[in-house]
């Protein structure tokens, strides 16, 4: 069987990237003698680095909003007759670029942003079926797939070196029953259960005899230290962590308690026992992938909308999840 070389390019979002691990497994299962890279901010190298499928992480660092050429024509050459085919899983014009004048003779995606001499392996998709990510990215090598086939879900390896020197760093108790909290949302506040509700779980979990650790971005330090503040065993990690730190963390501790949101998909790539908290989006389109999971999902009239913010102003979706209910998973 000859060798192929592939080159994916993914979403530039924590949940996506984790879930392009998928797409790597099914290749591999097919082409088992591949090799596969991936090109991504440097920031997820690290991440790259716990996905036994992946060869190496070609690193790409260039602003969300800008263009970047001289970036590109020196990564382009960089990569040129390295790889035989290229899967790029933005519709972006610009994610397209580097493939293009690499002279990847196959690139395979979506026509999306004014491809169309650009792609030359179309793949087609419904509404419906781009909201399924996880069904897309697969199904951007081989058949089109329908179902969530666990034998694809995301497995990050872990490495207890580096637990044991980020726990003396932040001086974390390694012998006590832990949960962590992922109480934030890069999307927005409509995917984030309200800071009222995690306080009050945190002190019903604590009477069970558990810690928590708070983890997020250094943009969530604040939501943070509102929920730690006060209560005893709490400790707040947003901004404290990379992104290998936080697999690690989360592959240790018993409960994952998260929204809708990248770090979700990461604990579920763990297989820690995860609690996925929906609200305007729906886990019949962005499930975690995982078999060790409860979701929290209201289903509500007027769910899933997809939008940043309540246009109702009243985030019901969130709000009737109960604490009291999702307490009793700790029993």
């Amino acid at each position: 069987m000859s060798i192929k070389n592939y080159l994916i390019i993914p979403q530039y979002w924590l949940g996506d990237i984790i879930m392009t691990q998928a797409l790597a497994k099914k290749i591999k299962s097919d082409k088992k003698k591949s090799k596969i890279d991936l090109l991504v901010p440097g920031i997820y190298a690290p991440l790259t680095n716990r996905m036994p499928e992946i060869n190496e992480c070609m690193v790409f660092n260039c602003n969300h909003n800008s263009l970047c050429v001289s970036e590109r024509i020196r990564m382009s050459k960089m990569l040129k007759g390295k790889y035989d085919e290229c899967i790029i899983l933005s519709r972006s014009l610009k994610s397209s670029i580097i493939p293009l004048l690499s002279s990847i003779p196959i690139r395979t995606g979506e026509i999306g942003e004014y491809r169309y001499f650009i792609i030359n392996n179309i793949k087609k998709f419904s509404k419906e079926e781009r909201r399924k990510s996880y069904l897309r990215f697969i199904s951007m090598h081989g058949k089109k797939e329908k179902k969530f086939d666990n034998q694809f879900y995301p497995t990050l390896t872990n490495s207890k070196k580096n637990l044991e020197n980020i726990s003396k760093k932040l001086n974390l108790n390694l012998n006590k029953p832990t949960v962590v909290f992922a109480p934030g949302s890069a999307y927005g506040p409509s995917k984030m259960w309200p800071k009222s509700k995690f306080i009050s779980l945190a002190k019903r979990i604590i009477d069970e005899n558990f810690q928590i650790w708070v983890m997020g971005s250094k943009n969530e330090k604040a939501l943070g230290d509102d929920i730690s503040s006060s209560i005893k065993d709490v400790t707040n990690l947003c901004g404290k962590t990379n992104i290998a730190d936080a697999v690690d963390l989360i592959n240790h501790s018993e409960y994952c308690v998260s929204n809708d949101s990248g770090l979700m998909h990461l604990a579920a790539a763990t297989r820690t026992k995860l609690i996925g908290i929906y609200g305007s989006t729906s886990p019949s389109y962005t499930p975690p992938l995982s078999i060790n999971k409860n979701i929290f999902y209201e289903n509500l009239e007027c769910s899933p909308c997809f939008k940043k913010t309540c246009r109702f102003n009243h985030y019901n979706c969130l709000s009737k999840i109960q604490e009291e209910d999702v307490a009793k998973i700790f029993k």
